[in-house]
């Protein structure tokens, strides 16, 4: 008898092709793993504003773990049921840290990624007639001084930064790398998202002991940097195959590209067999 029951699965480059679409094909293995009472859950490090109704629909999910672990939220009531933040000290100290590097970064708080008006503007025309455009629309909001919304806000998610290169993102990684009770993570080669003691690994496994799920009846798959720690903790890993070779070496089997419903085939071959 199979012993997964709860699959952890990566949006972007993931369960979502380029068109950041669901495909029929992944849809139809998240029918029938809800019909066997498999959980499905996003991990992801959009913002909960970012997994848009027809993803959770689509998925047949009850949870969603967001900003690479720093919220689980309950679909139904909408409401976290686990969190991870940084203080507004620990956020001030580490965006200290980055206005060094003159990078653009975004906080987020409770869903919403918080941008300067400028910043905003220029994103939305930058991605205009893309799908990235609608992502910011949804997700993005303005605020004049970032500092001072996160001291009103009382916490933060995450903070995430742009880099100019990769050698940029090195030099940002060991000028915060001291600071105390905080995880950096990449997605990309040119940035650096850093929240509070979490990760996707990390609130994966707080979910599925909050579900009564043993870490063996646990499956992730994902293809980026910061999808790593949730693969190492997973009961069976599982990269794509347009992951990141260094994904790839920290996972069980490698399967299909998200163009090719790499997903579907991964759940087909592990749980549905």
């Amino acid at each position: 008898m199979n012993k997964i029951k709860l699959i952890g699965i990566d949006l972007d480059g993931t369960a979502l092709n380029s068109r950041k679409e669901l495909t029929v094909k992944n849809i139809e293995a998240f029918n029938e793993c809800r019909k066997r009472g498999i959980h499905i859950v996003p991990v992801t490090g959009r913002p909960y504003s970012g997994v848009y109704d027809e993803y959770k629909s689509g998925m047949k999910c009850d949870y969603t773990i967001n900003t690479n672990g720093a919220a689980v939220m309950e679909v139904k009531s909408g409401k976290r049921v686990i969190s991870h933040t940084m203080s507004p000290d620990k956020a001030l100290e580490v965006m200290k840290a980055v206005k060094d590097f003159n990078c653009y970064y975004g906080v987020f708080h409770d869903g919403y990624g918080y941008l300067t008006p400028e910043r905003l503007s220029f994103e939305l025309e930058k991605y205009k007639n893309t799908p990235l455009h609608k992502y910011i629309l949804s997700t993005r909001k303005p605020v004049k001084n970032q500092a001072e919304f996160i001291k009103r806000a009382g916490s933060c998610d995450n903070i995430y930064v742009i880099a100019e290169n990769e050698k940029v993102r090195n030099e940002i990684r060991a000028a915060i790398k001291d600071i105390n009770a905080i995880f950096f993570t990449s997605s990309a080669h040119d940035d650096v998202e850093i929240g509070g003691n979490c990760s996707k690994g990390k609130a994966l496994l707080e979910l599925a002991d909050y579900l009564g799920i043993e870490k063996s009846g646990v499956m992730a798959i994902g293809d980026s940097g910061n999808d790593v720690e949730m693969l190492k903790h997973a009961g069976i890993s599982v990269a794509m195959d347009n992951a990141d070779d260094a994904v790839k070496r920290v996972c069980d089997y490698v399967t299909a590209s998200c163009e090719d419903s790499g997903v579907a085939s991964a759940i087909e071959k592990f749980v549905l067999c």
